[in-house]
């Protein structure tokens, strides 16, 4: 981690874009591909990380590219909390100390949706600022209005390609993810999807990041 940047090409500005789940994953190198950017969309991380190796590892990538990205589904964590054994940490209380830390790290930045990513999606057809309980209850109002909608690879990429497909709506995505303000620690159910922050207004992938 010592030689900074040295494996980039000298002059381009590198982000990384982290995410635990697949469907970030195929979403963003569907857009990295399309629009042919610098950018890299790093594998889904080892299955069931502990929050603490996400955070970890978001820490190590933030030594070698210029911008780093963590993807939080906040849904996970709030499972996750409820299924906290007495006297462990809950999930909740952990991640808010990995977040009052990585505000403190200039080239990092925590992307929070609650639910899941399929928020993102359905804010691309409306505005709802309904509180989820769930991904599922998440999915099952994005399928009213995508309703070939489905959550596997081949639907993603092979069969249609769903950033294409979403593309001419992603500017109503960002307007009206934006309507939903920023992550608050202190009231962290509240329905949020800061997704929109990797964009300009007219969809374009923001390179002016921080």
């Amino acid at each position: 981690m010592k030689n900074r940047k040295s494996f980039f090409n000298k002059g381009k500005k590198t982000f990384a874009i982290v995410g635990d789940g697949d469907c970030e994953k195929w979403y963003f190198q569907l857009l990295k591909d399309a629009e042919k950017l610098i950018i890299n969309i790093l594998p889904q991380l080892i299955k069931k990380a502990t929050l603490k190796k996400q955070f970890e590892y978001v820490k190590e990538l933030s030594e070698i590219y210029d911008q780093v990205f963590w993807i939080v589904d906040y849904d996970v964590i709030e499972r996750e909390s409820r299924e906290c054994k007495i006297g462990e940490e809950k999930r909740s209380n952990e991640f808010a100390r990995y977040y009052a830390e990585i505000s403190k790290i200039k080239n990092v930045e925590i992307i929070v949706v609650n639910t899941c990513f399929e928020y993102w999606l359905l804010l691309h057809f409306k505005y709802s600022k309904k509180q989820f309980s769930d991904c599922d209850e998440t999915q099952n109002d994005l399928r009213k209005v995508f309703p070939s909608y489905e959550k596997n690879e081949k639907f993603y990429k092979q069969s249609n390609n769903i950033y294409k497909q979403l593309k001419d709506k992603l500017p109503k995505a960002i307007e009206n993810a934006s309507k939903l303000g920023d992550f608050d620690i202190e009231n962290p159910l509240a329905p949020i999807c800061e997704i929109h922050k990797l964009f300009n207004a007219d969809g374009s992938f923001n390179t002016n990041l921080k």
